[in-house]
């Protein structure tokens, strides 16, 4: 029998996973912790300046596995410090 991985996510507040994922190994639940995490992240880009995204892996015990943690800053830069358009 498949282990069940449970992934929460935390961006201003918390949000627990309570059905989990029936997966291989913890390997694939890495590969799907980055995969959710990234399409959040992509989502969550235009609506702010900074952010930190955080999807825990729990196990069947409730013990944590693994976090994956993506941190993003937009900072726009004056236009006198901005590199040189390059050719297109």
């Amino acid at each position: 029998m498949m282990p069940r991985y449970f992934f929460d996510f935390a961006d201003a507040g918390a949000r627990y996973d309570t059905e989990g994922t029936v997966l291989p190994d913890i390997q694939a639940a890495k590969a799907e912790a980055a995969k959710v995490l990234a399409e959040v992240a992509r989502d969550r880009a235009r609506d702010g300046i900074y952010r930190e995204l955080v999807v825990t892996v729990r196990g069947e015990n409730g013990e944590t596995l693994l976090q994956v943690i993506v941190r993003f800053e937009i900072v726009t830069v004056p236009a006198s410090s901005a590199p040189p358009a390059g050719p297109d």
